[in-house]
């Protein structure tokens, strides 16, 4: 069965967080606040790139229907409706993906709703910058290394160049050029990239929606890092085939893991 990169993800972060959500499969509890708002944004911005990708598509379908005759053009027109990108159709986009489970309090949830079209309004300004060509939003994939298999989804892909970039988008704190050259996930992403369009993966982006503004980071990887994590990915395979869960605990990890209540090791 292929593993996620959240699995792998898991492990790195700590072997006895894996071992309580994929092995021992202990019930995580309720969702944070944080997740759900991360969530919720997800949700909305795959309807508005599936709202682009039918624009697009009803574009196509309606200059290739030029060439027919009236009536065609006539029941083509019929067939393909765009809806208009605005910044009031991903508001309204957002209070209809907006999940308030993971809230204390209604007020609470009721600022986050008010937080996350803040966020949306900027990122409308940010994707008007440019012209945005979509390949795919929220597609999943697996892929095959070695005999390792692996399971992830983008967020968001887009033509660029002779390829494709990959974006993805995170709510948390912004990452620094350093961390974002090195991360994994992103390695995995231009792994699949040519398997799964067969396109380079031409730029590797993390899309940071922040109240305090859009801060977009890209990076690109070259083969000496692809393969660096193809050994990372097999590194992860071995230790959990080994059965080797042995914690790793610190105050960072801990904090943030949905296990520190149950864990008899948790930094504190």
């Amino acid at each position: 069965m292929p593993r996620s990169f959240s699995q792998l993800q898991s492990y790195q972060n700590c072997p006895r967080q894996y071992e309580f959500a994929y092995i021992k499969k202990v019930p995580r509890g309720h969702i944070s606040a944080g997740e759900s708002f991360g969530s919720s944004m997800h949700n909305c911005l795959k309807k508005w790139g599936e709202i682009e990708m039918q624009n697009a598509k009803c574009k196509m379908d309606n200059n290739g229907s030029k060439n027919g005759n009236q009536l065609e053009m006539f029941e083509e027109e019929k067939i393909s409706t765009s809806e208009e990108l605005s910044v009031q159709l991903l508001i309204d986009l957002w209070r209809g993906s907006f999940i308030v489970e993971g809230y204390e309090t209604r007020i609470e949830a009721d600022m986050a709703m008010l937080k996350g079209e803040k966020i949306l309004r900027m990122y409308y300004e940010w994707w008007k910058q440019s012209e945005h060509k979509i390949v795919a939003v929220e597609k999943g994939f697996k892929l095959e290394i070695d005999g390792a298999e692996l399971a992830g989804r983008f967020d968001r892909v887009e033509f660029f160049g002779d390829g494709v970039k990959v974006i993805d988008y995170k709510t948390s704190v912004v990452r620094t050029q350093e961390f974002v050259d090195a991360d994994l996930q992103l390695s995995v992403y231009a792994l699949a990239c040519e398997e799964v369009f067969h396109l380079p993966c031409t730029v590797l982006s993390f899309l940071f929606l922040r109240e305090d503004g859009i801060f977009e980071v890209e990076t690109h990887r070259n083969e000496n890092q692809l393969q660096d994590a193809i050994a990372q990915i097999h590194s992860v395979n071995e230790y959990v085939e080994s059965r080797n869960f042995r914690p790793t605990p610190s105050r960072g990890t801990c904090r943030k893991c949905p296990y520190k209540n149950v864990c008899d090791v948790a930094a504190t």
